[in-house]
């Protein structure tokens, strides 16, 4: 089962981020855009798990709500991996980068913990909502977009996605909800 944790984001902002890039949408081609409903802040991606392993994974979730209260967030200006440039995704930074980043170690930590073997990240964790991927060399033609919108940061889910050739399709499989912090 091909799984991920991420943080889930209110629908009013995943509505502003779709809306904002409608043009791009329309006239870009070579672009894979995100669909609204898969908008989201991905924590830990654990790839293919044997679904025995999904109890410990929602167990290590319940925990989530022990250790974190919720608390506002913010989105940033847009960037792209490996660089704006010659990117291969498009993103929005989200911040505080520091307290999503000790939800991510916590996550790391029990994962490890509990010996659930998950793919690991060759890089440093950087917090972002991925709008987009880019097949080819990467070549558009649109300017890098700010977003000013706030939104609360209070819930963690554990996904299952279903790769298919019009995109993904995410199902829920347990959400916790942080207190108010």
């Amino acid at each position: 089962m091909r799984t991920f944790i991420a943080i889930e984001i209110p629908q009013n902002v995943k509505e502003k981020i779709y809306d904002a890039f409608k043009k791009e949408r329309e006239k870009e081609k070579g672009i894979k855009w995100v669909e609204k409903e898969n908008l989201h802040i991905t924590l830990k991606f654990l790839g293919e798990i044997d679904e025995k392993k999904v109890k410990n994974i929602e167990k290590i979730l319940d925990e989530i709500p022990l250790k974190f209260k919720s608390f506002e967030a913010k989105l940033e200006e847009m960037g792209g991996f490996p660089d704006f440039k010659n990117p291969r995704v498009l993103w929005i930074g989200v911040s505080p980068k520091e307290k999503i980043k000790e939800i991510f170690e916590f996550l790391e930590e029990r994962i490890e913990k509990e010996k659930i073997d998950t793919l690991k990240e060759g890089r440093e964790f950087h917090p972002h909502i991925t709008v987009a991927r880019i097949k080819g060399k990467g070549k558009f033609s649109f300017e890098r977009k700010k977003f000013f919108e706030n939104f609360k940061i209070n819930k963690i889910a554990l996904f299952k996605s279903d790769l298919r050739p019009q995109g993904p399709i995410y199902t829920l499989l347990k959400e916790v909800e942080l207190k108010d912090g």
